[in-house]
């Protein structure tokens, strides 16, 4: 990030410790700024889950700070927070009970837009990850694909003009296809609607294709963090080393298949 690039995030020192010792992050520090995609990687209980939900105080700190648009969230109505930040999580998330149409409207009607605007919000975000909102706007998610849904899963996240997005694995539940096509699709909205995200993976290949930087962690700490590029070219040890071998065996199994 350059210096005259403001952070929408900056996650200082951040530490978590559960009840019984248990230290899940430990020290963190990181920023993203206007556009940015930072992904959180590594192995199952490094801690990149209890960070992202520290975020929007889904969790509380134990020590350090993290700051929304240069304001520190310890001093924020958590309900207020998260009505600012886009959340999208493993299998969409989605409110059964309600049509895509009010789950889409939700956080703008909340936010106390009257009933057009809100009508006229659902319409745009709709329209902006592909799908029809006269087709699809009065179905329920029970009637919609994996695809379906988490595209509205985006929709939603989107609808409140949030300038950060917080995602916890968004893209596991989907089959290889559908998968990239998100994948592409959400590089594209956050090209064109600028607002910074972070998100959690344990796959390797998926945080190289995705980000525009990533943070391996290791045992709640930051271990390595960089470019895709700089990550392949000068892992920091045998650990990232390792978490980097899997995309490298599908790229020598799959030039093979050329030659």
């Amino acid at each position: 990030m350059s210096e005259d690039t403001p952070a929408v995030l900056d996650v200082r020192d951040v530490r978590k410790t559960y009840a019984g010792g248990v230290e899940a992050v430990r020290g963190v520090s990181f920023s993203v700024a206007r556009g940015r995609l930072l992904v959180l990687a590594g192995a199952s209980g490094c801690g990149k889950t209890s960070l992202l939900k520290m975020i929007n105080r889904l969790e509380n700190s134990s020590g350090g700070s993290i700051l929304f648009g240069g304001e520190d969230i310890a001093g924020l109505d958590p309900v207020a927070l998260r009505r600012r930040i886009g959340w999208v999580m493993q299998g969409d998330g989605l409110f059964p009970h309600m049509s895509v149409r009010r789950n889409v409207g939700l956080i703008p009607q909340l936010a106390g837009q009257d009933a057009a605007r809100v009508e006229l919000r659902v319409r745009e975000m709709l329209d902006l990850v592909r799908l029809d909102p006269g087709e699809f706007g009065e179905r329920m998610p029970d009637e919609l694909s994996g695809g379906q849904r988490q595209r509205v899963g985006f929709a939603r996240a989107l609808a409140g003009e949030p300038e950060l997005v917080l995602m916890d694995e968004p893209f596991s539940a989907l089959d290889p296809i559908t998968r990239d096509g998100l994948q592409q699709d959400f590089r594209q909205l956050q090209a064109d609607l600028g607002f910074a995200a972070v998100m959690v993976t344990h796959d390797m290949a998926e945080a190289l294709i995705m980000a525009h930087d990533v943070a391996v962690m290791r045992a709640g700490r930051i271990v390595q963090q960089g470019t895709p590029r700089e990550l392949m070219a000068r892992p920091a040890d045998d650990y990232v080393s390792g978490l980097l071998e899997t995309p490298r065996r599908q790229v020598r199994a799959i030039a093979e298949l050329t030659q």
